[in-house]
């Protein structure tokens, strides 16, 4: 089960990041712009905004490193489940602030070249980030609490 377990956190965390990836060069930049990407990144050019996919690629990147390191930790028993859950539910919370930033250089480009600029639709192709994220952090919390629970009544059961 834990084995289970570890691989499934492991392709949500790094579905994440693939998705991410995805989105800040790609999808959100084409529906913030209304554009193909290959005219937006053109009309970008031509405004002197710049354009990297280097961001999502690092985010990738670092979401494939976390995926491994956290699934490695699962499987190894180096920490307790409730404690695993814990950790890999920040992971994925944390991605919502991580995916801001990254993604922040093109967005911003996105808006300085077209004034005319869709945002609401920019953050509707990320909203399902931002959701999971935000569902990931209520995860964490109860998962801390129960694990703080649990590790006090077995500390409560083992005095004498």
């Amino acid at each position: 089960m834990r084995l289970l377990s570890a691989v499934v956190g492991a392709c949500a965390i790094l579905g994440y990041a693939i998705f991410g990836a995805f989105l800040m060069t790609n999808g959100e930049v084409t529906a913030g712009s209304g554009r193909p990407l290959a005219d937006t990144i053109s009309a970008m050019n031509a405004a002197d905004q710049p354009y990297s996919a280097v961001p999502g690629v690092v985010f990738a990147v670092v979401g494939a490193v976390l995926a491994l390191a956290w699934a490695a930790t699962a499987v190894a028993r180096a920490v307790p489940g409730w404690l695993a859950v814990v950790t890999w539910a920040a992971i994925v919370a944390c991605g919502a602030p991580a995916y801001f930033f990254a993604s922040f250089g093109n967005l911003n480009s996105v808006g300085d070249t077209f004034g005319d600029w869709d945002a609401a639709a920019a953050f509707a192709v990320v909203r399902p980030l931002y959701l999971a994220s935000a569902i990931a952090a209520v995860v964490a919390v109860i998962a801390l609490v129960a694990g703080t629970i649990a590790g006090r009544q077995r500390a409560a059961l083992a005095a004498p």
